[in-house]
């Protein structure tokens, strides 16, 4: 039987093979000591890898997530304790106004009152404006680089964002109920000029039976009412007398009445409010072309809206020319420019209050199919400062802003008597002072109670985020032991085989020693 004869070659290629196998796999195995990973490429384990892939990033999000949450409830808390010091003050300020503007054994310290509402609606509004997060503003909604309020230079008007919070206080002229009661009859629908004649002035309202007054007095009477209404004049009487209250011509011959144009009773000369100053003008304009055949009637009737005629309106409904109305203007034009702006700054009022900045906390982040977010998925961050405070105005007409009526309020106490602590000298005045400051105390405590609710809001919604924080940390610590389980390995094992794998190895080198000592006298042979 033959025999195969292993040559030296043979047996160094196999050797060569086995210690390639035994130097990778002590070195795999000392890199696995080394680094405590399980495997270095997707190759190695393409499973696992997969696997670990997702698992990092859930990681990294759940970072961000942790990141976005710790710096929203920064912001949050700082709002939670800025408003903390607000509540704070105006319960007390609440309450000692109450008892001190109300009680006459206290109504001469309405002065200090009203100087200390005054301050601290300004200091009220300086807290809100001070509450930063960084560089970034925490009451100004999604403008957090710019400061959320501001006060005029006389400091009676205050501004969020630039817009008046007493925006909504301008009445509309086109309102029925703002058409002065002067200019409607008793069924509430608009007078106009009326022709009328007028008695002569000084004329008796009766006078003895038979005398010649008695027929004067009926004849203009009778005039008048027959040139009111269209019908036959009645004769002039052919009295031996003629009373002197008698309207005479130039001659000195009596005359009758003739028909007048008239403006509604009770109209005044002049107002101070913009809506009736253009009724007043109207009402004398149509007079005028009554009177005057060659004129033409030109001014609108103020509860007709200007139109067409002030140019496109955008999208607050302001027409292109309203910002051109000036103190030179007519008082329609200038009516309906007050209300154009007034009502556009309300409806921006409105937007801002209702502002958000959605970020993600790691709760879904899911949109619906008409691509807005599911509520409940995301976030919001933004605190509009006009949401705590209120702003425009009730139906009375007073503001609802915070500092707004304590503005007010203080205003009132501090034009009382420092003595007596009377509103006014004039009783009418001073009697419509107090009812204006009861009314603004009712409403001063709402408003105290619409800050606190929101107080409670933020935070309600801090003491959230501190929990959801928690929740992500956790999350976090549970994702960090997956990958670690499915990357790193178990240190005694990797150590184990690693110590089999080094043994192996030196073997092999000592095998390799033999060989080569063995092929060696084989050459010299």
């Amino acid at each position: 039987m033959a025999t195969m004869r292993i040559t030296t070659g043979m047996a160094m290629n196999t050797y060569r093979h086995n210690m390639q196998n035994s130097t990778y796999n002590v070195n795999n195995s000392r890199n696995k000591v080394l680094t405590g990973r399980r495997f270095d490429s997707f190759a190695a384990d393409p499973t696992s890898a997969a696997q670990a892939w997702k698992i990092r990033r859930a990681m990294v999000d759940n970072s961000n997530y942790q990141s976005n949450n710790s710096n929203t409830y920064s912001r949050f808390n700082i709002g939670w304790a800025t408003m903390g010091m607000i509540k704070t003050d105006l319960e007390t300020e609440a309450d000692a106004a109450d008892i001190r503007a109300r009680q006459d054994a206290t109504a001469g310290a309405r002065v200090d009152l009203g100087k200390v509402l005054n301050d601290t609606a300004e200091s009220v509004i300086q807290a809100m404006n001070s509450a930063k997060f960084g560089d970034h503003f925490v009451f100004s909604g999604d403008d957090e680089m710019n400061a959320p309020f501001s006060w005029s230079d006389d400091m009676k008007t205050l501004y969020y964002r630039g817009v008046n919070v007493n925006a909504g206080m301008v009445k509309n002229p086109a309102d029925p109920k703002n058409i002065p009661e002067w200019a409607k009859d008793a069924d509430g629908n608009l007078l106009e000029v009326r022709e009328e004649a007028d008695l002569p002035e000084g004329m008796p309202e009766t006078a003895a039976a038979g005398s010649d007054d008695e027929q004067w007095i009926k004849y203009y009477k009778d005039d008048k009412e027959a040139l009111e209404n269209g019908t036959t004049r009645p004769p002039m009487p052919t009295t031996a007398t003629i009373p002197d209250w008698v309207k005479k011509d130039d001659t000195g011959n009596p005359v009758g009445l003739t028909l007048e144009n008239k403006v509604p009773e009770g109209m005044p000369e002049s107002s101070t409010d913009e809506i009736e100053q253009a009724w007043i003008d109207y009402f004398n304009d149509q007079k005028k072309a009554a009177d005057d055949n060659t004129y033409t009637a030109v001014y609108p009737k103020p509860s007709d809206p200007p139109g067409a005629a002030w140019g496109e309106a955008n999208k607050y409904g302001v027409p292109e020319l309203t910002g051109t109305v000036d103190e030179t203007h007519i008082a329609y034009n200038r009516a309906w420019a007050a209300y154009y702006k007034d009502n556009a700054d309300a409806q921006r009022l409105e937007e801002l209050s209702a502002e958000y900045e959605n970020i993600d906390l790691g709760m879904g982040l899911q949109e619906d199919e008409n691509g807005k977010l599911v509520n409940g998925t995301a976030f919001n961050r933004s605190l509009p400062g006009i949401n705590m405070l209120g702003f425009g105005v009730d139906e009375d007409g007073d503001p609802v802003n915070l500092a707004m009526i304590m503005k007010r309020l203080g205003e009132i106490y501090s034009n009382c008597d420092p003595t007596t602590g009377a509103f006014s000298k004039n009783e009418e005045e001073a009697e419509k002072l107090k009812t204006e400051a009861d009314r603004l105390l009712n409403k001063y405590q709402a408003a105290t109670d619409r800050t606190n609710a929101s107080y409670t809001d933020v935070e309600t919604k801090a003491h959230y985020l501190q929990q959801n924080q928690a929740r992500l940390k956790l999350q976090g610590d549970y994702l960090q032991e997956e990958r670690e389980n499915i990357e790193n390995v178990d240190l005694a094992d990797a150590m184990t085989e690693f110590s089999w794998d080094y043994y192996c190895y030196s073997a092999a080198l000592k095998v390799g020693t033999q060989l080569l000592s063995e092929s060696l006298i084989d050459y010299m042979r």
